[in-house]
């Protein structure tokens, strides 16, 4: 079987068995990143209770979401447009379009930050049932540039078919900190909310860094000249593309946020522990799309479209057929997978049954 396969991959051309190399690293990041998440939840529910871990994953959301819209769908033109500069061996427009998305996306984070914490400061008691305290939030508004940083990052990485670093900057870097940290603060007895929420900041800075100096290094970055002539197109693609992704990452992030209106903390860590179990299937569904991402900006520009056809076609086929497996899991052995949190975690197998095959 092993002699087939390294025939079948020797016949292969250049581009094919790049296609391939992507594929198999972002299929072991992927899979790593989806284990640390998991991991994760267990610790938040295992170490504290479902009180805290309402109130924790509630901010982490919070945190994510708010972080995706500071982006202003920068994350989404900044792949494909890097990845055309790529591809035309043109470092400058590349590090011309970070720049821009950077210091916009940037802007927009502080601008909701302070406007956040003016609304929880004045409404927050009577908006929402979730106890988060002005100290709480603070921690809240320091961590999300952090992570606008850090993920902008990951797309500059992408478009340049980094992938190790990518995934690792997108979503990984900041799960495999906090569970190595909330692990440090368990051993200590030292686990609060507020503990938990110093090393979300922590770990959040620590990815933006060890992501920004990936970058700088990457041979694809040089200086820029401020200020930075205006891009058209980057903008124009960002504007058409941020209201939509929005309403894309609402599924993922939106929904425990919006549940905080209505729940208690501890029904509120009930289906946050369900649902960031559901997530495992998100993280396999994107795993095809952040390899072909590049590509489809590539051939698109090249007037490839057949071979852009071909691509799509193989990338929904991958799609349908790797998600199974977890929807099934999730589905019919909803109560045994939500027993891993502890016992009283136990009774959201129905929620996990539930929301698993909406991923």
């Amino acid at each position: 079987m092993l002699s087939v396969l390294n025939q079948k991959l020797s016949g292969l051309s250049h581009e094919k068995k790049k296609l391939v190399s992507l594929g198999v690293q972002t299929g072991i990041m992927r899979i790593l990143s989806a284990l640390f998440a998991f991991i994760l939840t267990i610790a938040v529910a295992r170490f504290s209770d479902a009180t805290v871990a309402g109130q924790f994953f509630y901010l982490f959301n919070l945190v994510s979401f708010v972080a995706i819209v500071s982006q202003l769908g920068f994350n989404v033109s900044l792949v494909k447009y890097n990845a055309i500069a790529f591809s035309q061996n043109s470092i400058q427009q590349q590090s011309e379009n970070y720049t821009i998305s950077v210091k916009r996306s940037l802007a927009f984070s502080f601008s909701l930050c302070i406007l956040a914490f003016i609304v929880q400061f004045a409404f927050g008691a009577s908006l929402i049932n979730v106890n988060i305290t002005p100290s709480l939030f603070a921690l809240f508004s320091l961590t999300i540039p952090l992570m606008v940083l850090a993920q902008l990052n990951s797309y500059a990485l992408q478009a340049i078919r980094h992938v190790t670093p990518a995934i690792f900057a997108l979503q990984m870097g900041v799960s495999c900190f906090l569970v190595l940290f909330i692990t440090i603060l368990h051993f200590f007895d030292l686990i609060t909310l507020v503990s938990m929420l110093l090393a979300l900041l922590l770990s959040a800075f620590l990815v933006a860094l060890i992501s920004t100096l990936q970058w700088l290094r990457s041979g694809q970055y040089s200086a820029v000249t401020l200020p930075v002539a205006h891009n058209a197109e980057l903008t124009d693609s960002a504007k058409q593309v941020w209201i939509g992704n929005i309403f894309t990452n609402v599924i993922q992030w939106g929904s425990l946020i919006i549940a905080g209106f209505y729940l208690t903390d501890s029904d509120l860590g009930l289906l946050a522990a369900a649902q960031r179990t559901s997530l495992l299937i998100g993280f396999v569904l994107i795993s095809v799309n952040f390899i072909v991402a590049p590509m489809f900006a590539s051939l698109y520009q090249q007037g490839e479209m057949k071979k852009l056809q071909k691509l799509s076609t193989i990338a929904f086929r991958l799609n349908i057929s790797l998600s199974l497996i977890p929807v099934i899991a999730c589905t019919f052995y909803s109560q045994e997978i939500m027993t891993l949190f502890g016992a009283e975690f136990e009774s959201a197998g129905v929620l996990l049954a539930i929301v698993a095959p909406g991923q």
